[in-house]
């Protein structure tokens, strides 16, 4: 006997991108063969989250020589929702903390509606990171059935961007001296010099610099490498060291021959593009357990010896950052838009009537601002040309489905879970953070 089987459909289909002040409208598909189960069905629900997860693997050394393995995991559940689109009881409708009665469901394809509105709130960006670091907004089908049996379908990720942008465009120097640090005196090796239009770019754009090198060593400069690299850290706050890891995006090199004589001079021109797709380059951003940020990592390459060279290699980070938007001057702005961050603001994404063309307006608690479904003023096919919405075509697994991987590793001993609410006063929106620790075999 087949499952039934019980999906996620929007509106505007798989192209689906999450913003702030954004309605999304879509449907729970429920197909029943000939051949599934009989379904007995108290109610069908559609669940949506946004949560944060950072994951450390810890080695602890024991009494004897045996190394233990841990993970420890801290996660953030910014916002959890859910509403009814079918219902058992009486006319679909029931009372609350009455008991649901359930209805057999004939083979067939049905389709529930359902409407959701988004907070004028700039929640965390969608990070897709190392395994046991990310950041997503989750959908979830769940069908609640007879004697409290439950079928839930497969979670779906959407990406959400947070409408930012970069300050205006001002040059920007950055400075270094290479030294010998094996050696007493420290003996100078290199002066860097990076300049650079501006530190902080988004997707899309050209990385233009100029790196200005003085040759101080007794090798010959023969060539340098650059490259865009992404940061993660986390978990954050912890008692123990956090998990590091780096990713390279893009890199070019330069040849050059800048002599081993004294204060001998070069000047180099090198051009990088950031990518341009959301889910490799999200936003520079510190959240509750997970760090994002951007470097520019040079190695200049310097060849020692006339006869029997040996190859010497120096590293240069020069820090930027990443924002979602470039820089807008206000006078291609109908208005000033200017969304607050989910640590300002208790709203929260809510469900609403899908037969109703608007939601009703809602009123953060925080500080009392009433807020309407005005649009915005830049329309989402704008923002859309900064961003390619188009997958990954390199690999099969859709980025919209999630992997269910909130563990590192399945083949735990033990877990232990500690639950912490951190906004309990909150009317309209309340976080949750759990930290759990997992023993592995």
């Amino acid at each position: 006997m087949s499952s039934p089987q019980l999906n996620v459909e929007f509106e505007v289909g798989r192209t689906l991108t999450l913003r702030p002040s954004q309605v999304v409208r879509g449907s729970v598909s429920l197909i029943i063969l000939d051949t599934s189960k009989t379904l007995f069905a108290s109610s069908i629900k559609i669940k949506f989250r946004g949560e944060e997860t950072a994951s450390a693997k810890i080695k602890d050394s024991g009494p004897v020589p045996k190394t233990t393995k841990r993970v420890e995991t801290a996660r953030t559940i910014y916002f959890e929702c859910n509403y009814t689109v079918w219902s058992g009881g009486s006319n679909g409708q029931t009372r609350a903390n009455e008991y649901r009665p359930w209805k057999e469901l004939t083979p067939g394809t049905y389709k529930f509606q359902f409407a959701l509105k988004l907070p004028p709130v700039n929640f965390p960006p969608s990070v897709e990171g190392p395994k046991g670091f990310s950041i997503r907004y989750i959908w979830q089908p769940v069908i609640e059935g007879a004697g409290g049996s439950l079928i839930e379908g497969p979670e779906v990720v959407t990406p959400f961007i947070p409408i930012s942008f970069a300050p205006p465009d001002q040059e920007w120097c950055f400075r270094d001296i290479l030294c010998n640090e094996n050696k007493t005196p420290r003996k100078m090796l290199v002066e860097v010099e990076a300049i650079l239009s501006k530190h902080v770019f988004s997707p899309g754009e050209d990385l233009k610099f100029t790196l200005r090198l003085t040759n101080h060593s007794n090798g010959r400069i023969t060539c340098v490498q650059c490259s865009l690299r992404k940061h993660y850290e986390g978990p954050l706050d912890r008692e123990f060291v956090c998990e590091k890891h780096e990713r390279s995006l893009v890199s070019t090199d330069r040849r050059c021959d800048i002599a081993a004589t004294t204060n001998q001079k070069g000047e180099l021109e090198f051009s990088l593009t950031v990518p341009k797709k959301f889910h490799h380059i999200p936003p520079t951003f510190t959240g509750r357990h997970l760090r994002v940020y951007y470097t520019l990592r040079c190695v200049i390459q310097a060849e020692m010896g006339s006869l029997l060279t040996k190859m010497q290699y120096h590293e240069v980070i020069i820090p930027i950052a990443i924002s979602s938007f470039p820089h807008i001057s206000q006078e291609d702005l109908p208005e000033n838009i200017s969304y607050p961050s989910y640590t300002e603001s208790r709203l929260g994404p809510f469900f609403f009537d899908p037969k109703e063309d608007f939601p009703p307006p809602q009123v953060d608690t925080l500080n009392h601002s009433p807020y309407s479904p005005t649009l915005s003023a830049i329309s989402s096919l704008q923002l859309n040309n900064f961003y390619n919405s188009d997958h990954d075509s390199s690999t099969t697994q859709s980025p919209y489905y999630s992997e269910n991987d909130s563990s590192i590793i399945n083949d735990n001993m033990e877990t232990n879970q500690r639950v912490i609410v951190t906004d309990s006063m909150a009317l309209d929106r309340t976080e949750r953070t759990t930290f759990t620790t997992t023993r592995l075999s």
